[in-house]
């Protein structure tokens, strides 16, 4: 685990900004979790969240059985992603699995042509404990898309935390403040 030794920014107030913290993780590692307190503690400063599940919520009124509604859910988000990345939100919370190389570079991107300096926690959370997330939850992901994401996650930590990303496990998560990712870029 990478000890977090930012110096901390208050828990009110506004943020450095622009800026777009992305939390990732395999999927009930707790990522939806972290993002709802930092959005909670942050005592109505801006921060926009974005989480698949806010759109999966409101999409599961549609009369659509879940392999065409899945899909449509990921499409959604990603085309909210990046209209909230390039938008005026001065920060952006994203949680995402983070596995996806290609999808990291479309946010990462995104993120640049807006100028937002960007700011990645990874869970760092084994696969059995994230399955029995989603089971806590009440939210499971499909066995062969949970076994993509651990596959694709083997590489993830190291490359992320060699490119200066924060990496917890869950109790550390428990622990992180957003005020701990988000401090001021030195240039």
């Amino acid at each position: 685990m990478t000890p977090i030794l930012a110096p901390a920014v208050p828990d009110t107030g506004p943020l450095p900004g622009p800026v777009l913290v992305v939390v990732g993780g395999l999927p009930g590692s707790g990522k939806t979790t972290l993002v709802r307190r930092w959005v909670t503690e942050r005592d109505g400063a801006p921060t926009a969240a974005l989480d698949a599940e806010d759109v999966a919520d409101r999409l599961r009124v549609l009369p659509l059985p879940y392999g065409w509604l899945r899909p449509l859910v990921h499409a959604v988000h990603r085309l909210r992603v990046l209209a909230t990345v390039t938008g005026p939100a001065p920060a952006v919370a994203l949680t995402d699995p983070w596995t996806s190389r290609w999808w990291t570079a479309v946010v990462l991107g995104a993120a640049r042509l807006a100028g937002r300096d960007v700011r990645v926690v990874l869970l760092d959370v084994p696969a059995e404990a994230a399955e029995a997330g989603q089971r806590i939850r009440g939210r499971t992901v499909p066995a062969g898309s949970m076994r993509r994401h651990v596959r694709r996650s083997d590489g993830v930590l190291d490359r992320a935390r060699a490119a200066g990303a924060t990496a917890v496990d869950r109790s550390g998560s428990a622990r992180l403040r957003l005020g701990d990712v988000v401090v001021p870029a030195r240039r």
